[in-house]
């Protein structure tokens, strides 16, 4: 039996930190919306998503993915961004510097104020920036989806309100799936597939 180890007034304290970072995450705001098109989603709501869709979709058509892996990259994929703040990236392909640099500044401050009582938030979230793992590159392209998905449902009005045009849409869309291709999804197939089928299901439905 593994001995237990002591529960002293320094988890209490940091558990309650831990609660307020993560209150805090759910008060940043994506330039994604819900589906009335007004309402701004939120890192948590993100996160959520992501976690079960990702999970969902790996049960059924990448089954040899270790699922426990796959929901806990979800879970910190952008826990960085609590400090950092959300990067809006669409319509942007390039290299971004000052998100990297950014996030970088927030990894290192969640792991001075949590390494000592939960290591595993900073040990996970390097894990996964690494891409080491298929479970992190199957999360890294899964994530690429998500946005296709909030603009089906509320119609593009947030594609619309950063002034982007069916051609602009559809060709940052495209250079992202070319860009993906040749980088850290060269072994997610079924993630790349289910992507390119969004993109056409977004063409259709957005701008018809």
């Amino acid at each position: 039996m593994v001995q237990m180890k002591e529960i002293t007034a320094a988890v209490v304290e940091k558990t309650v930190e831990l609660g307020r970072m993560l209150l805090n995450f759910g008060l940043v705001k994506r330039v994604t919306q819900h589906e009335d098109g007004v309402t701004y989603e939120s890192d948590s709501t993100h996160t959520v998503m992501l976690g079960v869709m990702a999970c969902a979709f790996a049960k059924e058509y990448v089954p040899d993915l270790d699922l426990g892996k796959v929901a806990q990259f979800a879970l910190v994929h952008d826990l960085v961004e609590v400090y950092a703040g959300d990067t809006n990236t669409f319509g942007k392909i390039e290299h971004n510097p000052d998100k990297e640099e950014r996030e970088r500044e927030a990894l290192a401050r969640i792991k001075t104020e949590f390494d000592s009582v939960y290591p595993w938030l900073g040990d996970t979230i390097t894990e996964y920036e690494q891409l080491a793992s298929r479970e992190a590159r199957y999360i890294k392209v899964f994530d690429k989806i998500l946005p296709k998905v909030t603009h089906l449902l509320n119609a593009g009005s947030a594609v619309r309100a950063q002034g982007q045009t069916k051609e602009m849409a559809s060709a940052f869309i495209g250079a992202q799936i070319e860009k993906l291709a040749h980088s850290y999804a060269t072994d997610q197939s079924e993630a790349m597939t289910l992507l390119k089928e969004m993109h056409a299901e977004f063409e259709r439905k957005v701008f018809p």
